[in-house]
């Protein structure tokens, strides 16, 4: 049986071969320049492409890993963990009760400080499609409140398709 501790050194293995360094500033510059043309359906589109990221992901880390759950809150263990270690986020907390994950410091909303409507639905995306590949089942995973809008953090709802948990 693999401990935790060997999980996550594959995890950190795995973050470390199948992560690609692109420049920080020029991830921001990128995202609010896409943001000015969102109005042409761009916004989902990226959506979806951080959707497929997050699947290939969870796909990398059980196939070439053996990194495996059944369990959200073990899930988010390991998504805390790529998403921290990829700096397009500065903190990652989740509450499996409430199915809410918090953010803060994420590079969209570096990009995009103010705004009516959250910036972070890539993040969002890329949440979904790892969770439900990871653990097998559908889930969705709105952003209700960014930091963008004035929140003290960002905030997403995980909401599992066909039942509570």
């Amino acid at each position: 049986m693999v401990g935790i501790r060997d999980q996550i050194r594959a995890l950190a293995e795995a973050i470390e071969r199948e992560s690609v360094l692109i420049h920080r500033d020029a991830l921001i510059s990128a995202y609010r320049d896409l943001n000015k043309i969102a109005k042409f359906g761009l916004d989902k589109l990226i959506k979806k492409a951080t959707e497929f990221g997050g699947k290939k992901g969870a796909k990398t880390l059980k196939e070439k890993y053996g990194i495996y759950t059944d369990r959200l809150d073990e899930a988010l263990d390991v998504l805390s963990i790529i998403a921290e270690s990829s700096r397009m986020i500065g903190y990652f907390e989740y509450d499996v009760d409430n199915l809410e994950i918090k953010v803060e410091g994420s590079i969209f909303v570096e990009a995009i400080p103010k705004s009516e409507k959250p910036v972070c639905q890539p993040m969002a995306g890329f949440f979904k499609g790892f969770l439900s590949e990871f653990l097998e089942k559908e889930y969705d995973i709105e952003e209700v409140m960014c930091k963008s809008q004035g929140y003290d953090q960002c905030l997403f709802r995980i909401k599992p398709k066909g039942g509570r948990k």
